[in-house]
């Protein structure tokens, strides 16, 4: 394991998580739809804003959640496991103030994503 510290990083543990998610029959529908080449920049630029204050994210997540509800309604055990996901891809990579810091920042976002999809 390595200190989360670059935009490679956060590419890495992107892809990785996204590995993770695909590999689990219960997450898998959530993705079948997404074109992954197209849509794994955006998640890794709206983490290196998260984590590094990188200004290249453009986008509006809850909208795309919220429609991917609609048609694939998520419950709070979609939204745990993601959390499971994020946290043990976080584990088995990077150690460090970043890294913790993406653990709870993940553990933030999930509860208001959830709530907002939800009640829309």
């Amino acid at each position: 394991m390595r200190v989360l510290a670059t935009g490679d990083d956060v590419r890495e543990l992107v892809k990785a998580f996204y590995d993770r998610l695909l590999a689990d029959p219960e997450m898998r529908p959530f993705f079948a739809d997404l074109d992954l080449p197209h849509h794994l920049p955006k998640i890794e630029a709206f983490w290196r804003g998260v984590l590094f204050g990188d200004r290249s994210y453009t986008g509006d997540p809850m909208t795309a959640h919220i429609a991917l509800h609609k048609r694939h309604p998520m419950e709070q055990r979609h939204f745990d496991r993601w959390l499971a996901h994020w946290n043990a891809t976080l584990d088995a990579l990077f150690t460090g103030t970043k890294a913790q810091e993406a653990k709870a920042r993940a553990a933030s976002i999930a509860p208001v994503m959830m709530w907002k999809v939800r009640n829309s």
